[in-house]
């Protein structure tokens, strides 16, 4: 949209509104890449508990839902709407994560399908033993340590 600034979108807390919208739930189908009924409870039950920003544009174009401990900082999910991919809203995502808490290290765990992306932010990555949730997938633990900021 013009004005806008592709590169550093504004990320913000998504409302419940947002989170329960049709958009909200094509992204949540694809960071999680489960059935209706998986889909529901993570909606329904783990959102709630999680922290969840995301970027809109009408409609919510992506978003990130991570925890918060004393120790580290999760990427639970994160998805962004295939026609706004390379605009650096993920980048931007994972900024706006970090910048909650920049003491801490962020992880996150991914498959084939992101684990580049994480790597080109400077994610540290180790193979992970499989996940009974992806059978056959093969898993990664992505580390981007503590800032200094």
């Amino acid at each position: 949209p013009e004005g806008s600034d592709p590169v550093r979108p504004f990320v913000r807390p998504l409302t419940r509104t947002e989170i329960e919208s049709p958009a909200f739930w094509t992204l949540l189908h694809e960071a999680a890449g489960v059935a209706d009924d998986a889909l529901r409870h993570i909606r329904d039950t783990e959102l709630p508990a999680l922290e969840v920003i995301g970027v809109t544009d009408g409609d919510v174009v992506a978003f990130a839902a991570f925890a918060v401990t004393a120790d580290e900082l999760t990427l639970e999910y994160i998805a962004v709407d295939a026609g706004t991919r390379g605009r650096g809203i993920g980048a931007s995502l994972v900024d706006a994560i970090r910048s909650t808490h920049p003491g801490l290290p962020l992880l996150a765990e991914t498959d084939n399908d992101a684990v580049d992306f994480y790597r080109a932010l400077g994610f540290t990555v180790e193979p992970r033993p499989p996940d009974p949730r992806w059978p056959g997938r093969p898993r990664y633990r992505c580390t981007l340590s503590a800032s200094s900021a």
